[in-house]
């Protein structure tokens, strides 16, 4: 509830009912900096996890695609013989106990258990080994130890700046309205802008929604010459079933309702309108949902009511639904990165700054 009455504030007009509020946000903005600024400086040193450590972040709350380019960078490091593990917080669960887990046995727990990110990325990556804590130094640590991988991907890990990175990548949303890059919670900005030149990679994401994408590219390069830019927008790939898989191009003939519980909705509202013959509703939830039998009851009673061919959702909102029968077919949207100059060169280039070593085998 405070997530939807916080982005309608953000979404406001410029003069409106939501002005005082706005100015309420605009106050405790300036403590969030001045907090954020403590913490930063009171950081006492950096936890080393024992092999070399990439983190994978950006500067903004909600979804920028992080998750998307550690499936990205892992799944191509995995095809090159090197063993990855990721680390991540699970966000959202309920269990807080550690994990250390290989992918193929995170898949067989529960999202509650693991965060529903980590669930997803464990479908995808079933040869990564994953560890989960609270404390995303202490999970680096433990993954470390085991002895079981080459190189460790930081899942959301821009901020922590008591773990030690040997490569730091951000990802930088260029589908986010200019009036929204303000910090945080009057805005999505979790650091200034020029937080961007601790990076050793920034990589532009949904370029392609971006009114001038060679423009901002420029803009960034100049503010951050020691950094690799690219330039990326997502794909889908294909539809994800419970018993088969589809392109996409099935959606053109097709009625949809989409929902989905994501950072960043209206990028992927537009992507799915160009997809399908008509979006009967697209249906907004918190960040992270937790999906109760009430509210997969509303989701199928608006499909029945608009009389939908297709209901559509994420990945991560996927692994949150159980068997729940909604009376209609049901997929999520597979989506990939596709970069420029390229997604071999981004691995190549990360494989020789962190000198790591094909396998033949």
């Amino acid at each position: 509830m405070l997530e939807r009455l916080w982005k309608k504030i953000l979404r406001r007009r410029r003069f409106s009912l939501w002005t005082l509020a706005a100015f309420v946000l605009w106050l405790l903005s300036l403590v969030y900096r001045a907090a954020f600024a403590l913490k930063r400086r009171s950081t006492a040193g950096r936890v080393k996890a024992g092999v070399p450590l990439i983190s994978v972040g950006n500067i903004t709350v909600g979804g920028s695609g992080k998750t998307t380019t550690v499936e990205l960078l892992a799944r191509f490091l995995l095809d090159e013989g090197v063993r990855v593990g990721i680390v991540s917080s699970g966000y959202g669960r309920s269990d807080q106990s550690s994990i250390v887990e290989p992918g193929y046995r995170i898949q067989n727990l529960d999202s509650r258990v693991t965060g529903d990110e980590v669930r997803h990325l464990a479908d995808l990556l079933p040869r990564a080994y994953f560890s989960i804590d609270r404390s995303k130094s202490q999970a680096a640590v433990r993954l470390g130890e085991t002895a079981q991988v080459d190189v460790i991907i930081v899942d959301d890990g821009f901020q922590h700046s008591s773990l030690h990175r040997d490569l730091d990548i951000v990802t930088f949303d260029a589908a986010v309205p200019k009036r929204y890059m303000k910090a945080f919670p009057l805005g999505i900005l979790r650091e200034p802008k020029s937080a961007l030149t601790r990076a050793d990679i920034i990589i532009i994401t949904r370029a392609n929604l971006s009114e001038d994408p060679g423009e901002l590219q420029k803009q960034i390069k100049q503010q951050c010459p020691q950094a690799d830019v690219y330039r990326a927008q997502f794909v889908h790939t294909e539809l994800i079933g419970r018993d088969r898989r589809l392109p996409v191009k099935y959606l053109e003939d097709k009625s949809v309702l989409l929902f989905a519980g994501i950072g960043n909705f209206r990028p992927l509202v537009r992507q799915v309108t160009a997809l399908c013959s008509d979006l009967d509703q697209a249906m907004e939830l918190s960040d992270h949902q937790h999906y109760d039998d009430q509210l997969l009851e509303q989701i199928k009673a608006t499909a029945e009511r608009h009389d939908s061919d297709v209901i559509l959702t994420t990945g991560k909102d996927w692994v949150k639904l159980g068997d729940f029968a909604f009376g209609r077919e049901i997929y999520y949207l597979a989506q990939t990165i596709d970069l420029d100059p390229g997604e071999e060169k981004l691995v190549r280039d990360i494989m020789q700054k962190l000198h790591l070593q094909r396998c033949s085998s």
